[in-house]
């Protein structure tokens, strides 16, 4: 009942053809039977009025139930929610980087944003000649306390059996990613990315997109969910994201470095962008960030 209901078609007819049942029996019970068969009071006959009776009943208050049910349940679309296998995350996130003019991400050290989000779709600004906008949230590389606990996390986790997790490490990943957002918005004047410094981490990554929503847990092999754009948790994610960013702290993206190219980076050009945001007081590796960029490795290849 519930599969005919929402589809409008189906419901017509099927609300059309409850309609000619009910009008039938309607012209048997009044008009037919008292009037052809009036002096018969066989049992059959009054078995039959009585089944026509129960019929009848029984359509016109499943009909009401069920159309009173449909009227003030919530649409399965407003809360649909789809759990994600590991595997089909990379063909998820190829198309909705396709099929978007914005992207918001809010995690921890944005490595994956870094390596594969904003290199794909700053391609594709390009080949289109459109814009893109990017709200990028990130952890605070300055707030040493909150890296330490960050990559104590980490190390707690499966998938880190390969990687040790460190405070300095966290601090120059993050910093990577914002090096990598400030020279591609310097490389291609379409896009505007608006960074944001977080205070606090969570162990679920949101990635949110034009038509949908992907929630990833740090460890790789961790389901997902998703969220398709006309649901109520992808417009709960999406305020989220944005309150969120409310109560960071934004980075200034107006600067502007030259000669710069991917794949050949220097350590220079590091300590250029990290004088602009004042990271210099902790003293990242400028060596070791400028490598990060130009290798350019994507920690869920």
């Amino acid at each position: 009942m519930k599969a005919i209901l929402q589809h409008k078609s189906r419901r017509r007819s099927f609300l059309i053809t409850v309609s000619l049942i009910l009008f039938v029996i309607f012209i048997v019970r009044i008009y037919v039977i008292p009037y052809h068969f009036f002096s018969n009071k066989s049992e059959g006959l009054v078995y039959f009025i009585s089944i026509l009776d129960k019929i009848s009943t029984s359509l016109i208050v499943s009909i009401f139930i069920a159309w009173f049910l449909f009227k003030i349940e919530v649409p399965e679309e407003v809360t649909k929610l789809e759990i994600i296998e590991p595997n089909r995350l990379k063909e998820l996130f190829v198309r909705a980087r396709l099929d978007t003019n914005f992207w918001f991400f809010s995690g921890g050290t944005g490595r994956y944003t870094r390596a594969v989000t904003i290199p794909e779709i700053t391609k594709i600004s390009k080949d289109l000649n459109e814009s893109r906008n990017f709200k990028i949230l990130l952890m605070n590389p300055k707030d040493k306390n909150l890296c330490n606990k960050y990559a104590n996390y980490r190390n707690s986790l499966k998938s880190a059996k390969n990687t040790i997790w460190t405070t300095n490490y966290v601090q120059n990943e993050i910093i990577a990613t914002i090096c990598s957002a400030y020279i591609h918005k310097s490389l291609n004047p379409l896009l505007e990315i608006n960074l944001f410094l977080k205070s606090t981490f969570s162990t679920m990554r949101i990635d949110l997109s034009q038509s949908n929503c992907i929630v990833t847990k740090e460890d790789k092999k961790d389901l997902a969910l998703l969220m398709p754009n006309n649901t109520y948790l992808y417009k709960t994610y999406k305020e989220e994201v944005f309150h969120q960013s409310k109560q960071c702290d934004q980075l200034d993206m107006n600067g502007y470095i030259e000669n710069v190219i991917f794949g050949s980076i220097k350590a220079k050009d590091i300590e250029e962008i990290c004088m602009h945001f004042q990271f210099h007081v902790i003293n990242p590796d400028y060596e070791k960030i400028a490598k990060i960029l130009n290798d350019n490795i994507n920690p869920y290849g």
